[in-house]
C-alpha cells in the first residue's frame, strides 16, 4: 500500500502528512466534481488551523492521484484530544463559481471547450480536449461555466473533468476503455451488488425540442394606413433579409423600439409578428422571410418492443439543432431499450476513473459486458485494513450503469429528406419523422410519420415531395 498526503498552506511550503486516522476521495461522473475528506488527532493543537480554507491537498492512494483545496476545516475537542477533519473539492469544482459570457455561431463543441477554458480558466492545460466535431451555435448569457459545460456534454454525450495534473479533460466514454477486466476473485466476497433496473424502460421514444427552418415564405400583404399587418408566422430573415415589395418595388424595413419611426417604410414587431407601416402608408404586395417549425423524432425499437411490451416516453432535449436532438435521443434509447445494469463492487486493486468503460465479467451473475463507471470511493484508514491474506490495501468502492451507445454516425441522408419537409409545413405545426432500429445492430429506417397541414383547403396529396408547397 502507498499513500502520500501533501497539503501547502496559502502562501507557505509543501508539508507531509504522516499521522492521519483516515482519508478519503470520491469522484463521481453524475456529481462531476470529486471531494476528499481527512481525518488528523492531536493531543496538542499543532494541527488546530494549521491548513485554513484555500490550502492546497494532494493525495496519492496505491496509484490514484487527486488534488483539490481545503474547504471546511473543521475541528473539535475531546478531553485533550484534539480533532481535524479537512474536506474540500477537487478543481472540477472551481467552475461553479466562473461566470462566462459567450456567443457561438456554428462552432465546433470542442472549439467552443477550448474557447471558454482558455478565456476563464487560463491556469489549466487543454491538450486532452478530445475531438467533437459537432456544430452548433449556442450563447452563455452570465451561466457558470460548470453549467456551460454541462450543456455542452448533455448535447455531445460526452463527460469532462479537471484532473490532479489541471488538465481539463473532454472525451468520450466508448474513448476511455480501462484496460482491467474485472473478474470473479477480484473483488471482496460479497461486495457485487449488480441488478437489472427497468424503471426507465423506454422502446418508443418521442424526441421534442428540435426544429427545422423553412424555405422561403412569400404572404400578401395590403398596407391599410398605419394599421399593423398581422404576420402568419414570426419571421426570420432570408438570405437577403425580410424583404417587402409594394406595388412593385422593393420597400425598406426596421425594428420596432429599435430604430427611430419615421426613418423605415415599414418596422417590424418580431415578438407580435406585426409588420408596422411607417413611411408607407397604403398601396398592396408580398412580405417574403423565413420561420421556424417545430419537428418531433419518433424512434422504435421492435426487438426491445416484441420482449418487453410498448414502453414509451417523451425525451425533451434543450437545443433546437435537430441532428443534436436526433443523435441525443439515438443515444437515450440506446441506453433504455433494455434494462440497464446497475450496481457496486469494491474491488481489492486497481485506479479507476469516472466516465470509463470497463468490461465486467462475473459468470455466476450473467454478467459479461462494459459499464460505465459513474463513482469511484478510495478510502484508507490509519492502521489500514486487511484483506483476508492479510495484504494491507485502500479499500475501493466502484459504482457502475449500463453506458449510452454511440449511434451518432447512422441516418447520414437525415438533412436531405428533411429538405422537403421543409417545403410542405407551416410553422405552427409538427412534422412528426419515425426511425425503426431494424436489427441487434442498430440499423435505422426512416419514414414520415405525420406532416400536418395548416391549409384551408387540402392538397390532392399530403405526402412531402420536393415540389409540393403549402396552398
Amino acid at each position: 500500500m502507498s499513500v502520500r498526503i501533501t497539503i501547502t498552506p496559502p502562501g507557505g511550503t509543501p508539508q507531509e502528512i504522516r499521522s492521519y486516522d483516515s482519508v478519503m476521495v470520491r469522484r463521481s461522473a453524475k456529481d462531476r466534481a470529486g471531494s476528499y475528506s481527512i481525518v488528523m488527532r492531536a493531543p496538542d493543537s499543532s494541527v488546530v488551523d494549521a491548513f485554513p480554507i484555500g490550502s492546497v491537498v494532494e493525495i496519492e492512494q496505491d496509484g490514484h492521484k487527486f488534488r483539490g483545496w481545503v474547504l471546511n476545516p473543521a475541528k473539535s475537542l475531546n478531553a485533550r484530544e484534539r480533532t481535524v477533519v479537512l474536506e474540500g473539492p477537487d478543481y472540477t469544482a472551481r467552475t461553479q463559481k466562473i461566470i462566462v459570457t459567450e456567443s457561438f455561431q456554428n462552432k465546433r463543441i470542442d472549439e467552443i471547450v477550448d474557447a471558454l477554458f482558455s478565456a476563464y480558466v487560463p491556469w489549466v492545460d487543454r491538450s486532452k480536449i478530445g475531438e467533437c466535431a459537432t456544430e452548433i451555435s449556442i450563447k452563455f448569457a452570465d451561466v457558470y461555466l460548470w453549467d456551460a459545460m454541462d450543456t455542452l456534454c448533455e448535447l455531445s454525450g460526452y463527460e469532462w473533468y479537471i484532473d490532479h495534473d489541471l488538465s481539463v479533460h473532454f472525451f468520450r466514454p466508448e474513448d476511455r476503455i480501462n484496460p482491467i477486466v474485472l473478474r470473479t476473485g477480484m473483488f471482496h466476497r460479497g461486495t457485487a451488488n449488480l441488478k437489472p433496473d427497468s424503471s426507465n424502460l423506454v422502446n418508443r421514444l418521442w424526441v421534442k425540442g428540435a426544429k427545422g427552418v423553412s424555405d422561403n415564405f412569400t404572404q400578401n400583404i395590403t398596407v391599410n394606413g398605419t394599421e399593423p399587418i398581422q404576420l402568419f408566422y414570426t419571421p426570420l430573415a432570408t438570405t437577403e433579409g425580410v424583404v417587402v415589395i409594394i406595388d412593385s418595388q422593393q420597400k425598406t424595413v426596421g425594428i420596432q423600439h429599435i430604430h427611430e419611426p419615421g426613418t423605415f417604410d415599414f418596422l417590424l414587431n418580431y415578438a407580435e409578428k406585426l409588420l408596422i407601416p411607417d413611411l408607407c402608408t397604403s398601396g398592396s404586395g408580398t412580405i417574403t422571410y423565413r420561420y421556424e417549425y417545430p419537428v418531433k423524432i419518433l424512434l422504435e425499437e421492435p426487438g426491445s418492443q416484441e420482449r418487453y411490451g410498448i414502453f414509451e416516453d417523451v425525451y425533451t432535449v434543450e437545443t433546437d439543432d435537430r441532428n443534436i436532438a436526433l443523435q441525443r435521443g439515438l443515444r437515450y434509447l440506446g441506453k433504455y431499450s433494455q434494462p440497464v445494469i446497475t450496481g457496486s463492487l469494491e474491488p481489492f486493486d486497481g485506479i479507476y476513473s469516472p466516465g470509463e468503460l470497463i468490461k465486467v465479467e462475473i459468470p455466476e451473475l450473467n454478467i459479461d459486458e462494459y459499464l460505465q463507471i459513474r463513482s469511484v470511493i478510495y478510502t484508507t484508514t490509519n492502521p489500514p485494513q486487511y484483506t483476508q491474506d492479510g495484504r494491507r490495501y485502500t479499500a475501493r468502492k466502484i459504482e457502475l450503469e449500463s453506458p449510452e451507445r454511440d449511434l451518432t454516425n447512422v441516418l447520414k441522408q437525415f438533412d436531405k429528406r428533411l429538405k422537403a419537409l421543409e417545403k410542405a409545413v407551416h410553422a405552427e405545426e409538427e412534422v412528426v419523422v419515425r426511425y425503426i432500429a431494424e436489427s441487434e445492430l442498430w440499423g435505422w429506417s426512416e419514414e414520415v410519420e405525420q406532416a400536418v397541414y395548416a391549409c384551408s383547403v387540402p392538397s390532392e396529396t399530403l405526402y412531402p415531395s420536393e415540389t409540393l408547397y403549402p396552398c
